[in-house]
């Protein structure tokens, strides 16, 4: 979600310089072509300006939500398995997002924003791992612990390029 004000685009808490949402796109373009270089799996080649948005978006919450760094990487080496990090409006039966939630994580339209299902996924997460024991596992394991995906070993391997993705953004 963006809104414009005196010249500054604010995106998710992020303050970026220039006249609006083209500013905003020619960074993301940037972060997008220095990402396409450092990045050495799913990603890598593949970064867009709307790719770097949507992280742009899950970072920021974890910001908002004092998790750090670590959280925003679980986060986004899960939505790199999930959806390589586009914003999908349908999916697997009902779900739906960066992160294809179910039904039971909410309406069709929060689910399709990127800062709700953000949320709603750190919400999992500190249920699912309570007092930051997440901050004792392995990145994989606590995407499966939140995801419950049939396919459990995905997420420790995309959990470098979420390093990456993360570093860059924070």
């Amino acid at each position: 979600m963006f809104a414009v004000t005196s010249g500054v685009l604010l995106t998710g808490g992020l303050l970026l310089a220039g006249t609006g949402p083209a500013a905003a796109a020619s960074a993301n373009q940037a972060a997008a072509n220095a990402l396409n270089g450092a990045l050495e799996s799913d990603m890598a080649g593949h970064m867009t300006d709307e790719h770097v948005a949507n992280a742009r978006e899950v970072v920021e919450v974890a910001k908002e939500r004092d998790l750090g760094q670590e959280a925003a990487t679980i986060a986004i080496a899960t939505v790199i398995v999930e959806t390589h990090l586009d914003n999908l409006p349908g999916g697997d039966r009902d779900s739906v997002g960066l992160f294809q939630q179910r039904d039971h994580y909410g309406s069709h339209e929060d689910r399709l924003d990127p800062s709700w299902a953000a949320d709603a996924f750190f919400d999992e997460m500190e249920f699912v791992y309570p007092d930051d024991s997440w901050a004792d596992e392995p990145i994989g394991d606590v995407a499966q612990g939140v995801q419950r995906s049939a396919y459990p070993d995905r997420y420790q391997y995309q959990a470098e390029d979420a390093e990456t993705i993360v570093d860059r953004l924070w």
